[in-house]
């Protein structure tokens, strides 16, 4: 399926601002330990940020399962389209 470019943009936009880089540098497999600040904690501040940019809730099992920039996405577009 293609990727809502709305959502991916967003979440790259998150990553790159979060992780204080380039949004140049963030692609679609960026994921956890890619830049320095996106450690569990930034993980944390990540999903956070999603959460509130978006209106929706991911719970603890969902989170452990999110390590990449796709997987972000897929689990937004599954909440809100």
């Amino acid at each position: 399926t293609k990727m809502n470019m709305d959502i991916l943009n967003e979440v790259k936009n998150i990553v790159a601002e979060v992780c204080e880089v380039e949004i140049s540098k963030v692609n679609n497999d960026s994921s956890i330990g890619d830049f320095d600040a996106w450690d569990s904690i930034g993980h944390l501040t990540i999903l956070s940020t999603v959460e509130e940019k978006f209106g929706i809730e991911f719970d603890p099992e969902e989170m452990m399962d999110l390590e990449d920039i796709n997987d972000i996405v897929k689990a937004v577009e599954g909440k809100v389209m």
